[in-house]
């Protein structure tokens, strides 16, 4: 019996389409439809506009989904689907849509992973390259019909090489002596549109810029200045992407902890002038100190309200703040100290790991 004649098939697709990724993937096996569904493009992108941002935790041996709905904190265990448990050391951050894991510089284990947590896809990519090299950053190649995905490695000071994920072939690129490539956790690198965006400075002008990385032309290439450019060295600045295709920058001034949040006003595009407008100011007493965090500072905003995810002010207890107006709530992670711990913004999605990258 087909239990859901009685709706039109346009208001269920909309109703799935609002729907957690998590009930979705159980719901493939309830109808061949829902299931050809699920793998439409069309959909997939439409699902992805509408969900809600959450945060990646990993500790030493577990990996989770923080949602936070109504200043309420939910912690979904998540099945890693790599074939090495010990995720102690391991850095998250984001390509596009999916999680990329590595290890830190000069780790033992020369290996990235390329992950779709809720889908259970993983790429586990071993890395034929000494031990002297550090995985900055994953991208892509989109000039064809298939993106080529890529690893920018480099090795202190200024040696920097790309490694093509199928090929396994590592290729020497040039680095300028001026670009500077920031630790993972510490002032870390976006990803839109398969190139790497991150923070830059230059020593001679003092002046703020984002620096990024095309993996398509394979060259470094300053992307635009920074609002905000008064004593920046006394500001905490982050980067992340907003609203899927432009990017936030999140201000803390070290003195007042005042935290500004500037939008750029258009899609990003090579072509157009960066316009960045003010989003948010927020001023609540006891904003955290974000300067310095050992773990990193990592954040996204939805609903007018900012939320992040950090230690707390002695860097001991993993915490998510929320933020809005002169309100700032605080809400400890788990129990206890934390030994060590990574995280990432993540928007949750149906999209697969390219089949050739699948374990």
């Amino acid at each position: 019996m087909d239990l859901h004649v009685s709706l039109p098939w346009e208001l269920e697709e909309e109703i799935l389409s609002r729907l957690p990724p998590q009930s979705l993937v159980r719901f493939r096996t309830l109808s061949k439809r829902w299931n050809s569904l699920f793998n439409d493009k069309s959909f997939i992108n439409n699902h992805l506009s509408l969900s809600r941002p959450q945060f990646i935790f990993l500790t030493k041996s577990k990996i989770y989904s923080i949602d936070i709905i109504d200043q309420r904190v939910t912690l979904r265990g998540l099945h890693s689907s790599c074939r090495d448990s010990n995720l102690q050391y391991r850095r998250i951050t984001t390509c596009d849509e999916l999680l990329f894991c590595k290890y830190p510089p000069f780790h033992s284990k020369m290996e990235t992973a390329l992950w779709s947590p809720w889908l259970r896809q993983a790429n586990l990519i071993k890395l034929s390259v000494g031990k002297e090299f550090n995985v900055f950053g994953l991208g892509y190649d989109n000039s064809g019909p298939q993106k080529v995905h890529k690893l920018l490695l480099y090795h202190p000071p200024q040696v920097a090489a790309i490694y093509e994920c199928a090929s396994h072939v590592l290729r020497y690129i040039n680095a300028p002596y001026e670009v500077h490539m920031p630790e993972i956790d510490r002032r870390s690198h976006v990803s839109l549109y398969g190139n790497l965006y991150w923070i830059d400075s230059n020593l001679q002008t003092s002046e703020y810029f984002i620096q990024s990385f095309d993996f398509t032309r394979e060259i470094f290439k300053p992307f635009c200045l920074l609002p905000l450019q008064d004593n920046n060295c006394l500001n905490e600045l982050r980067l992340a992407v907003w609203k899927g295709d432009r990017f936030s920058l999140l201000k803390q001034h070290f003195l007042k902890r005042k935290i500004e949040i500037r939008v750029t006003k258009n899609k990003i595009d090579d072509t157009e002038e960066v316009v960045w407008v003010n989003l948010m100011t927020l001023t609540a007493t006891n904003l955290p100190n974000l300067f310095h965090k050992k773990y990193g500072v990592s954040y996204f905003i939805y609903d007018n309200t900012l939320f992040m995810c950090c230690s707390d002010d002695k860097d001991r207890h993993p915490c998510i703040y929320i933020v809005k107006g002169d309100v700032c709530k605080k809400i400890q992670i788990g129990y206890g100290k934390v030994d060590w711990f990574s995280h990432c913004a993540y928007v949750p999605n149906l999209i697969s790991v390219p089949l050739e990258f699948q374990i």
